[in-house]
């Protein structure tokens, strides 16, 4: 009993200098060289790891206490993402502070390489949780006309979500949507493409602050041409369609995307190389994460296993794999029989590696949450 308490002490102490040498030896390094490095000390579990995502709850008993056996079951190796941890049940900002603290310290001190997840939610008109502040939703900020004021709205919301927290929302939606009858309208800026790009604009402007390290992510969506746009000739879709999603990451540089739901030129946007590896990365330059929109990667057509959906979602430009992870678990096996390409799971890691990099997570100060009483 002795020597396996003793071999466990070991063990941990080894996982936290192993941490401890990353940071000191860090301070000197680009982001892309940190990236680089740690990508290299990782090992392929763990990679995967940072491409799934769970629900928090999963991880507490039904005394809200954090349950280190399922920890130690669910997430030996880490993980990437925690599913809109704030609106699964009705907790006050406290508790699911608290909450957070309690798994990312778990994460830091009992996985290989310390490494914090991504709590994310969705923002639109606020955060969606007990006692939070709720704004009209965006067609009625679109009314306004003041891309001021929702530039004030959101820095509220993120100063709000980051002491909870969060480091990254799933907001803005800002697809153009040109069909009435379209049933998340009210998600929308509208049908028209110049005050989509503008109020988007102004959206991931007060939610980044400039600064991942103290702002929250931002995430457009549903890119590209959810709620009507599919099928758009080219110039169209590169002139309109696009615009709001261009102005937002070329003005503010926007660090997350979604794709949506639907298919662009018969390909679901999720798996669909053109507009997420030439025109996103290609023609913008986009050097954040893409994150799928929940079951997205399940409802590819045409494929029938999840190695498939794995494999022609990564290989097309995708990163990670909401809510579950479910089709990501196989990436080993599409690696392993050739389905999956290494060089699009290396960039998928790296992309999540690098945006929690720009969220200040591994810094000596990372600001993970606050300590103090939060008053939403």
């Amino acid at each position: 009993m002795r020597k396996s308490r003793l071999a466990l002490f070991a063990a941990k102490t080894a996982m936290i200098i192993s941490s401890t040498l990353f940071l000191t030896n860090c301070n000197n390094m680009t982001i892309d060289q940190r990236v680089d490095a740690l990508y290299d000390k990782m090992s392929q579990e763990e990679r995967i790891a940072q491409l799934k995502s769970m629900y928090m709850d999963q991880l507490f008993d039904d005394k809200g206490q954090l349950d280190t056996a399922v920890c130690r079951k669910m997430i030996p190796n880490g993980i990437g993402h925690f599913s809109q941890y704030a609106s699964q049940k009705p907790t006050d900002a406290n508790t699911l502070r608290d909450r957070v603290k309690a798994v990312q310290r778990w994460l830091i001190d009992n996985t290989p390489n310390g490494i914090p997840a991504l709590f994310h939610e969705e923002v639109l008109s606020g955060i969606n949780t007990k006692d939070a502040t709720i704004y009209p939703q965006q067609i009625g900020q679109a009314c306004s006309f003041n891309d001021v004021l929702a530039e004030k709205k959101t820095r509220q919301t993120a100063t709000s979500l980051r002491k909870m927290g969060g480091v990254l929302s799933l907001s803005p939606m800002v697809d153009v949507v040109k069909n009435p009858g379209f049933n998340r309208l009210e998600e929308s800026y509208g049908e028209d493409a110049y005050l989509s790009a503008v109020m988007g604009t102004a959206f991931v402007r007060g939610l980044q602050q400039g600064d991942l390290k103290k702002g929250v992510g931002a995430c457009a969506k549903h890119y590209l041409g959810y709620g009507g746009g599919g099928n758009a000739d080219e110039k169209e879709l590169m002139e309109e369609i696009l615009l709001p999603h261009e102005t937002m990451i070329r003005l503010e540089g926007c660090r997350a995307l979604m794709p949506g739901y639907h298919a662009m030129r018969d390909t679901n946007c999720v798996a669909n190389s053109w507009i997420l590896t030439e025109i996103l990365r290609g023609y913008l330059g986009f050097d954040g994460m893409v994150v799928s929109d929940y079951t997205a990667i399940d409802q590819i057509p045409g494929l029938t296993t999840p190695t498939e959906k794995a494999a022609a979602a990564i290989n097309a430009g995708n990163d990670v794999d909401f809510p579950h992870g479910d089709n990501y678990k196989y990436l080993q096996e599409g690696l392993d029989c050739g389905l999956v390409r290494q060089e699009a799971f290396e960039r998928a890691v790296k992309d999540v590696l690098r945006y929690k990099m720009r969220a200040g997570l591994f810094d000596n100060d990372a600001y993970l949450y606050s300590d103090e009483k939060i008053v939403l």
